[in-house]
């Protein structure tokens, strides 16, 4: 999927507002995906904080509602919000009262005018299907990152083969170090976002998948339900990814520019 087929896709998916629901888990509805994102709030500023300096420029690829633009507000940095689509921007400009500009970081090429101390691209790079401009999104923000700068991401970093979707590509470890290591990337931070609340693509554990597939059939039949099945997984998410050095699921990925 090409920038403009993936532009039209997330047009699409915002026709009726861009909220939580609809930048998160497709058909899980919005009591669910509340918890999954207070789930995603505490794992990012937990990792965030001690890099973390007030007054820093961030840019935030991706923002969608604006979650993680908010997120960077709270470590008490200036976020710069961006989205590819003009759907998100507007909200973003509206919503959040964010500064906004409207980018694709697929590009072959993306100006700015100037570089950030750090820059986040949270639960965008496994919507980057098409393979080269996923390895042009680590050089973009590499070029939009001043030296020693932070990029902040996730991804599924699978220890197997790639997963692939008409939309969305879980990648293997191999090829998204190989991303990271050619754009002039160091790792530093990378620790589970999920253990329990997303689907296991990185485990082997049947009791794992089983547990998986009966929950997501709870959720998808009825979403209202998505609330209590959230505030019951919760604090045990927290503990987990907080106890794991690595999960089956999204990861958060710190790295410094070198």
């Amino acid at each position: 999927m090409g920038g403009a087929s993936a532009k039209e896709y997330w047009e699409r998916r915002f026709e009726g507002g861009v909220s939580l629901a609809s930048v998160g888990w497709w058909g899980f509805g919005e009591p669910f995906n509340r918890w999954m994102y207070a789930v995603r709030r505490r794992i990012f500023l937990r990792c965030l904080r001690p890099f973390a300096v007030e007054g820093m420029n961030v840019l935030d690829v991706g923002s969608g509602s604006g979650f993680y633009v908010e997120r960077w507000r709270e470590l008490r940095a200036l976020a710069t919000a961006s989205d590819m689509t003009t759907a998100a921007v507007e909200a973003l400009r509206e919503r959040v009262n964010a500064f906004a500009v409207q980018l694709d970081i697929g590009e072959p090429e993306v100006h700015l005018g100037r570089q950030f101390d750090a820059i986040s691209m949270m639960d965008v790079l496994f919507h980057i299907v098409d393979d080269g401009r996923y390895y042009r999104s680590f050089r973009n923000a590499a070029a939009l990152l001043r030296p020693g700068g932070l990029l902040v991401f996730s991804e599924n970093l699978l220890h197997g083969p790639a997963i692939a979707h008409e939309h969305q590509v879980s990648r293997s470890m191999d090829q998204t170090m190989k991303a990271v290591s050619d754009a002039g990337f160091a790792v530093v931070v990378r620790r589970p976002m999920f253990v329990l609340m997303n689907t296991p693509l990185d485990s082997r554990s049947p009791a794992l998948r089983r547990y998986w597939r009966g929950l997501e059939r709870i959720i998808r039949h009825e979403p209202t339900h998505g609330y209590a099945t959230g505030a019951v997984l919760f604090w045990p998410e927290l503990i987990a990814t907080n106890t794991l050095v690595e999960g089956p699921s999204t990861e958060l990925v710190i790295c410094r520019r070198r």
